[in-house]
């Protein structure tokens, strides 16, 4: 398995600021552990839409990577929710090393 070295500061920075200007949220402390749906409250489309632009961004293969285990739907009338699968920054800057988002590399 290949894994891009890369600066494991500069790289945590660049991607917390991705984040904070995709979704506009510019006040909340950002850490490894931060959740992304729980703690930046990103659901639904808004949350597919920043996965793709994380994987245009910084070249993460996202083909195997199932939205609908880490993020709630859109509310709705007919919305079910069922618990989701925890998605945090460090999981984006890990997938930006190994190059691809899924559930192996989130659960690493």
């Amino acid at each position: 398995m290949l894994i891009r070295m890369i600066n494991d500061e500069s790289l945590l920075k660049d991607l917390e600021n991705f984040v904070r200007e995709e979704i506009g949220e510019f006040k909340i402390e950002m850490f490894k552990n931060t959740l992304i749906e729980d703690d930046l409250g990103v659901t639904g489309n808004e949350a597919i839409d920043l996965i793709k632009k994380f994987s245009a961004r910084f070249n993460v293969d996202i083909s195997h990577f199932k939205p609908d285990q880490y993020f709630y739907p859109e509310p709705g009338i007919f919305s079910k929710f069922e618990n989701v699968k925890p998605l945090k920054l460090g999981d984006l800057e890990n997938a930006i090393s190994y190059g691809k988002l899924n559930d192996k590399i989130i659960s690493s």
